[in-house]
């Protein structure tokens, strides 16, 4: 009983951080709500690789590993985000390289490449560009993955490119 209600101690004011956080970000990033023509990724609990490509938003985290983050357009005012990470490397070519255990990241409304190679994978992302996902290493419990609201599919076990929403004045799905 002791472990329940310290465990409930330490539950209820994340629910509640949440609950006031949540209206305040839809409020302070009005161009992350989903536009027509737009897509959507969701992986859940991948391990392998997951890269996207695109202009939307992107929220995701992961048990240990990296991200390589590039933001691709400087001039929106709109730059990524990122918790937890225990080094950090800015790359030759302008990226940045976050590694540790519990990292998480975002970035709202903007345009971005994002490169994740980590254990226990977890990505929201809706925009228009490309996602790359790749579970060749872990053929054993790979993850899931979901696009555009479909099915769950365990992660492919080798590179695979999908198209995330529609090109502008593309007719509807």
């Amino acid at each position: 009983m002791a472990i329940l209600i310290q465990a409930m101690r330490r539950f209820f004011p994340l629910v509640l951080v949440l609950a006031l956080l949540l209206p305040a970000a839809a409020v302070a990033f009005p161009t992350a709500a989903k536009a027509p023509g737009d897509g959507t990724l969701v992986v859940d609990n991948g391990r392998g690789s997951v890269s996207v490509r695109a202009r939307g938003g992107i929220l995701a985290r992961f048990d240990t590993g990296n991200v390589v983050i590039a933001d691709t357009d400087l001039t929106d005012g709109r730059v990524p985000v990122v918790y937890g990470a225990e080094t950090i490397t800015v790359l030759p070519n302008g990226s940045i390289r976050y590694s540790g255990d519990d990292v998480r990241f975002r970035m709202i409304g903007g345009t971005y490449r994002v490169q994740i190679n980590a254990i226990g994978i977890d990505v929201s992302a809706v925009g228009r560009g490309v996602a790359v996902l790749d579970a060749s290493e872990f053929t054993d419990f790979p993850g899931r993955y979901s696009i555009d609201g479909g099915p769950f599919r365990a992660l492919p076990g080798h590179s695979t490119t999908f198209t995330l929403g529609q090109a502008p004045g593309s007719p509807g799905k």
